[in-house]
Order: C-alpha cells, then sequence, then structure tokens
C-alpha cells in the first residue's frame, strides 16, 4: 500500500492504481475526502489526529491480507480492466449469502455473472435455479415460483413444490425482475424477509434456506417513479449492487472474445472436409468488431461470428469481408449512432452524467480522428467533420483550427 504524504490538503502525486493512504499535515475538506476516496484512497486521515499512527499501521496491515482469488472459468473471459474490476466485484459478493442485483444491458452476461456468485459461494454444491420472470405468464408466475397444492385451480392434479423450493441450500436467480407482477412483489418480499413460503391453495407456511439473485436490464428506481415496482422490494434486492460493464467498453476483450466463439462453434459444428477450420481472424476484421458499439453485447458478438462461419466460403481466417455488412457498413444505417441511447439513459438516471464533458470528449475524438485521417490538413478535416465541422466561416479549415486550439489537438491528431 503506498503512503502520500502532502503539508496541505491537495491531492498530489496520487498513484494511478492500486489501494493507498493520504496522510495530510492539515485537516482535509469533505470534498477533498470524497475526491481522494473516488481516486483509489482506501483511508484519508491527518496528523493532527490523535490515532493517526495507528490507523496508519491497520491499514498497513489490512493491504498484506490477501483473500484468494477463485478459479476463473475459461468461458469468462476478463483481460480489459473493467472485465477484471467486475470479477473482483463477484468474488466478494460470493462471499457472503446477502442478495445481489445484478444491471446492465442486455447481452453483458447478467446469468453468466450470477452462476460464477453461485460457484464461489459456499452454496457450490447445492443447486442454482434460473428463472425467466419474462417468460412465464403473469397468473402463472405465483404458482411456478412458490409451487400450489393439489386442486389449488383448475388443471391441478398433482401438487408442485415451485421453483424456490428446487433451489434449497442453492441460489435462485430472477432474471428480468422488472418483468414481476406488481401483485406478487410482496409476497416475494415476505419470503425474502422471513424466508418462508406458502403454496397456492394453502395457508401452511414453511422454511425455505436459498439465496436470492436478481438482473434486470432497466432502471428500477425509473420504474418505482411510475408505480411499476415496489420500492421495499428493491431495497431489499439491492443490497449489494453489481453493474456489468458493455462490451464497448470492454475492447481489449473483443479478440481473445471472438477466439472464443471461435472454438464454441466448432465444439458443436464439425467443419465440412473440404473447409478448413477457422482459428483467428484478420487485423483489419478486429478492428471493425472493436469499433462497433454493440448495442447487443456480448450476445450480439457471439450470433455476429457465428453468422460469419456459416456463410463463410474458404480459407482459415476471419476476412472484414466475412463479418455481416451492417458492423463495417454502419455509416449507411439510418439506424447508427456515435451515443448509446442506452448509455446516456443509464448515467442521466444514475446521476453520473457529465453533459458539458461528454459533449467535450465527443468533440475531441472526432477532430482527432479527422485530424489523422486528413494528415493535419485542417480544410480537409473540416470536410470530413461535416456540417459542424464546416461551419460558416469562408475559410473551411478556420473553425477547425479554433477546435484545435480549444481542445488542445495537434495537427497530428494527437491530443
Amino acid at each position: 500500500m503506498t503512503v502520500v504524504c502532502s503539508a496541505r490538503p491537495r491531492l498530489e502525486g496520487a498513484p494511478k492504481s492500486g489501494p493507498w493512504v493520504w496522510l495530510c499535515e492539515q485537516a482535509v475538506p469533505v470534498d477533498m475526502l470524497r475526491l481522494a476516496v473516488e481516486q483509489g484512497a482506501v483511508d484519508v486521515f491527518h496528523k493532527g489526529s490523535r490515532d493517526w499512527e495507528a490507523r496508519l499501521l491497520r491499514r498497513l496491515e489490512e493491504s498484506l491480507v490477501e483473500a484468494p482469488a477463485p478459479r476463473v472459468p475459461a468461458t469468462f473471459i476478463a483481460h480489459s480492466a473493467a472485465a477484471k474490476a467486475l470479477l473482483a466485484q463477484l468474488a466478494q459478493a460470493a462471499r457472503t449469502s446477502m442478495p445481489v442485483l445484478l444491471t446492465g444491458e442486455t447481452g453483458t452476461g447478467k446469468e453468466v455473472a450470477a452462476r460464477l456468485i453461485h460457484e464461489w459461494s459456499e452454496r457450490r454444491s447445492h443447486t442454482f435455479v434460473p428463472i425467466n420472470c419474462a417468460a412465464i405468464p403473469d397468473e402463472l408466475m405465483e404458482g411456478e415460483l412458490f409451487g400450489y397444492a393439489k386442486g389449488a385451480f383448475s388443471g391441478a392434479v398433482h401438487g408442485y413444490d415451485g421453483l424456490v423450493s428446487a433451489a434449497e441450500g442453492g441460489t435462485v436467480l430472477l432474471d428480468e425482475i422488472d418483468d414481476t407482477p406488481h401483485a406478487l412483489q410482496s409476497k416475494l418480499l415476505r419470503v425474502l424477509e422471513d424466508r418462508v413460503i406458502s403454496r397456492l391453495g394453502e395457508n401452511a407456511w414453511r422454511k425455505v434456506d436459498f439465496r436470492i439473485l436478481a438482473a434486470t436490464n432497466r432502471d428500477l428506481k425509473q420504474l418505482i417513479e411510475r408505480g411499476l415496482f415496489g420500492e421495499d422490494l428493491y431495497e431489499r434486492l439491492a443490497t449489494v449492487q453489481l453493474h456489468l460493464p458493455p462490451l464497448r467498453e470492454r475492447q481489449e476483450d473483443v479478440e481473445p472474445l471472438v477466439l472464443h466463439w471461435l472454438e464454441r462453434y466448432y465444439a458443436v459444428e464439425a467443419p465440412a472436409p473440404d473447409h478448413p477450420r477457422v482459428r483467428s481472424a484478420t487485423s483489419e476484421a478486429l478492428e471493425v468488431l472493436r469499433a462497433y458499439p454493440w448495442p447487443g453485447n456480448i450476445r450480439e458478438l457471439r450470433n455476429a461470428i457465428y453468422g460469419a462461419l456459416v456463410a463463410k466460403r474458404a480459407g482459415d481466417e476471419l476476412l472484414l469481408s466475412d463479418l455481416p455488412r451492417r458492423l463495417w457498413q454502419r455509416e449507411r444505417a439510418n439506424t447508427s449512432a456515435l451515443v448509446s441511447a442506452q448509455e446516456v439513459e443509464r448515467r442521466v438516471a444514475s446521476g453520473t452524467m457529465n453533459l458539458r464533458a461528454e459533449l467535450e470528449r465527443l468533440e475531441r475524438l472526432a477532430l482527432q480522428a479527422a485530424l489523422r485521417r486528413a494528415g493535419g490538413n485542417a480544410s480537409e478535416a473540416a470536410r470530413l467533420l461535416g456540417e459542424v465541422g464546416r461551419g460558416r466561416a469562408k475559410d473551411p479549415g478556420g473553425t477547425v483550427r479554433t477546435m484545435m486550439k480549444r481542445l488542445g489537438a495537434s495537427p497530428r491528431g494527437g491530443a
């Protein structure tokens, strides 16, 4: 652990990574405390406090304690910093039996993450029961979850204990929890609070032992505001909340994911005798795959790779021409977008949106890309940037030169 010492409460010399503590000779204001923690500080204290030496010693001792890292299955690709951070959070969640709410866009692997939590937990020897709430009709969901007695309704010729009972001692995943009928949520809340269930058609309650995980790709707080989801249930489920990053924030994982899906494809589809097995992708194909925003995330990438392999005629490399046209001709599609609407929605809902910073970031990225392609020629870069780049100036490069000065960009497209 790194100890950063400073005479005044200024964050200078803070490490880029790894745990660290901030030791300051003056009391640290609350806003600086928050900033320090955001930048990775484990603790912040000043020399004027009575026990600063003992606290520092305790933090150094704590830094020497290492929790054994669980074995990561080969099916979970985690080369990027975002994926590695998620793995660490999943491992922490697995050490307890607390409820976990997994959030993230569709296709980010929420069920895979839930299975990891189960496999790394003390409940691994018992059953993992995934339940897709969206796939069960509302009128049948209570019976499917909690069971029903014989004769509870027309057609109930036998008793049924339900999916929750099937997970006795294990883990239940309520996927797409936002599709749970509002009327059922109060009963689900009681089950989570008291660990008892009652089958339809019975008045008896019986104890159950299971761990609850829930997953959603929607903002539950927005649903709460609209009266479509219970706030009490949300607070119970979100004891631990983990957000799965979208694939566009995991670019380092794209190539290993491509290789993974190539291998998985041939595990179920033997190559034809006259067709060699595809074992890699060209650098041009990988560049396009990294640049694509993947609104469907890992699931969409898998489908794109599988579709390309089905249509591939010859050769042992995945070529740019083998990929679906929508990936490398997406600028022609009316549905293409530089900004993910889902990500904007998530950031606004979570209060983490900084519109000014995002607009400046987009401007800088577009300007740098145009300057690189134009070889530093401001007039050509203006043409590549379109209407905003050209502006109303008689000199088409004037707007670009103004942008370069304001954003601190070099003529060759660097920062």
